[in-house]
């Protein structure tokens, strides 16, 4: 809710992680002119950060969906489930779903309660290589299961581990 009541009306409502498609400069009042979900408005410029994102496809994706994946904040910098170790010849590798997964509802196999479901955005940590039916091994925030390798890509986000994107960003 806006402090200025007489213009609250022209300010973009958003919420945490919405990406906001800024237009010009700030004003001297401290706002941008933004545009998301086919709303436009004012935005304080207290309340957003710049996301650089080289990657074209991936900001496109990002644009497309409307929001940045957010991780719950751990004290941990880990986001591998700790409870299960992961041997030291395993590859680990970081992925970004493109899509949303359900296994009850998409899945092609008949023991779907072994999938991890997931949501577009999400970064996996995909453990191993693909098995012979095209699914990975993976970990989202200590779930782990079998996810499907055709709705992920890797991720094009750098050296960056999840939680410090919460951290580069923490207006989001």
């Amino acid at each position: 809710m806006s402090p200025n009541y007489e213009r609250a009306a022209e300010e973009l409502p958003f919420v945490p992680g919405q990406i906001i498609q800024v237009f010009g400069d700030k004003d001297v009042d401290g706002f941008y002119h933004g545009e998301s979900g086919g709303l436009s408005g004012y935005v304080p410029s207290n309340m957003v950060a710049e996301i650089p994102v080289e990657d074209e496809y991936l900001k496109h994706l990002l644009m497309q969906q409307g929001f940045i994946p957010t991780t719950p904040k751990l004290d941990s910098a880990v986001y591998l489930s700790d409870t299960v170790s992961v041997p030291d010849d395993v590859s680990v590798r970081r992925m970004i779903a493109l899509f949303d997964y359900d296994p009850w509802e998409s899945s092609p196999n008949m023991d779907s309660e072994a999938e991890m479901g997931f949501r577009c955005g999400d970064i996996i940590y995909v453990l191993g290589d693909m098995d012979q039916d095209g699914f990975y091994y993976g970990d989202l925030h200590g779930r782990r299961g079998l996810v499907p390798s055709n709705f992920l890509q890797p991720t094009a986000l750098g050296n960056y581990q999840p939680c410090e994107l919460v951290h580069l960003f923490p207006s989001l």
